[in-house]
């Protein structure tokens, strides 16, 4: 009974997509779906749609061509997912943390639409720089810390774009940087969720006007600052109207590391960092960072360890108000990002979609990371309340969790009468060779 509530609520979760489809493909979207997150071995068509078994019907050139010609919008299906499911479930109130990052997925073949030649952040390192032919992706998450486990930040997908290189991109694909992308995704984000206050978090390559010059009003960003920024005094307020236009800015600051060398006010406060609780010492001011977010002033916060082993951090935020703990809590919280993006490779094939033409190209990538959003969903919001883990589980085990149930459910429906032992086979036999 457990399991067919458990695949149930699964199922459930996917009627949700019914808008973005008309009512054959989704059909289609459904079985595919199912196929995916049962799929032991490379997520090729083949591979899911034998693992799909009684949810796949149709013949298997139609789910061939559910990711290159079906007429269906991979947008819409990311704000039935975050207006409908992860939002309600996960953030339903309050200030909803997005993390930002872009990552790599190597491929193979030169007729591969919009791949081309990349750093492998993996493979790098500070003295030799390996490149590899692959497609490069800029990921939205929602960051959240859940009741059950108050230190652990988790991580669910919520947006992809593809970055597409200057010669690859035409009229209908203007050129955009990864800033860009990662602006648009925002304003999307601003349009479905009217009202709601957002705390984008990115790494220290992201700071830049492309990013941050058209941000909605409603979204603040918490980032690094160089340790040698040129930074400056906010503009003065003036008294006089003279000749000329007012100042734009006051004069220059020390940059981060000198004021940090001479500072003596300094806030002794805990903080939850990377999972743990630790102390820090905090100081914070206000200033322009004129090359970055021109006369926008920001919050500069200087984290230091009090017992000296680790060196100082340099943080920023566009809001002013922010607690300076909470700007450290929020960029450490940034780091499930890369988290998410490990598990969408490791489990869901993040990294392994077969499709080499643009619109597969655009779309399969984007599912699998749609799915894995919705195995967490599906765990934290079915399986966590009712057993109380001590931690959240890895994405591997609630994959497992969830084929496992569909299996008990498959089992229990076809085994019962004896005349139906050949389809309980027949499901077993396409599972196993799925995953060889």
């Amino acid at each position: 009974m457990g399991s067919t509530k458990n695949v149930s609520a699964f199922e459930a979760m996917l009627l949700s997509f019914i808008p973005c489809f008309t009512a054959p493909t989704h059909g289609t979207f459904a079985a595919v779906a199912v196929g995916w997150m049962l799929c032991l071995g490379r997520p090729t068509m083949v591979r899911i749609i034998a693992s799909a078994g009684e949810f796949a019907k149709k013949h298997l050139s139609t789910y061939h061509r559910f990711f290159r010609a079906a007429r269906w919008d991979m947008n819409d299906l990311w704000r039935i997912l975050v207006t409908r499911i992860v939002i309600p479930l996960l953030a339903p109130e309050g200030p909803i943390a997005v993390a930002g990052d872009d990552t790599t997925c190597g491929k193979t073949g030169r007729k591969v639409a919009c791949a081309g030649w990349y750093r492998d952040a993996v493979r790098s390192t500070v003295k030799q720089k390996v490149i590899h032919w692959a497609h490069s992706w800029v990921i939205l998450t929602l960051q959240v810390r859940l009741p059950f486990w108050p230190l652990r930040v988790v991580s669910f997908p919520i947006m992809a774009r593809l970055y597409r290189k200057s010669d690859q991109c035409d009229e209908a694909h203007p050129f955009r940087t990864r800033g860009e992308l990662a602006l648009e995704m925002m304003r999307t984000l601003a349009e479905w969720l009217p009202g709601r206050e957002f705390e984008l978090l990115v790494d220290g390559a992201y700071p830049s006007e492309d990013l941050l010059k058209g941000l909605p009003e409603n979204v603040n960003v918490v980032s690094r600052i160089r340790r040698d920024a040129a930074i400056y005094k906010l503009a003065p307020a003036s008294k006089k109207r003279g000749v000329g236009r007012p100042p734009e800015k006051g004069g220059r600051l020390p940059t981060p590391a000198k004021i940090a060398q001479s500072a003596t006010r300094w806030e002794r406060r805990v903080v939850v960092m990377y999972g743990r609780k630790r102390v820090r010492l905090l100081h914070s001011f206000e200033a322009l960072w004129w090359k970055v977010t021109r006369e926008k002033p920001i919050q500069i916060v200087i984290v230091r360890d009090p017992s000296g082993k680790e060196k100082d951090d340099y943080f920023f935020t566009t809001d002013l108000t922010m607690d300076a703990a909470r700007v450290v809590e929020l960029y450490s919280a940034r780091w499930g990002i890369e988290e998410a993006i490990r598990e969408a490779k490791q489990v869901m094939g993040f990294d392994e979609v077969q499709g080499w033409k643009e619109r597969s190209v655009e779309r399969q990538a984007p599912f699998a990371l749609m799915l894995l959003s919705l195995a967490k969903a599906w765990y934290v919001r079915h399986v966590a309340p009712k057993e109380r883990p001590e931690a959240m589980p890895s994405a591997a085990r609630i994959i497992t969790r969830l084929r496992m149930a569909f299996w008990r459910r498959r089992i229990s429906a076809l085994s019962a009468p004896r005349r139906e032992v050949r389809k309980f086979a027949e499901a077993l036999e396409s599972a196993l060779a799925a995953a060889a």
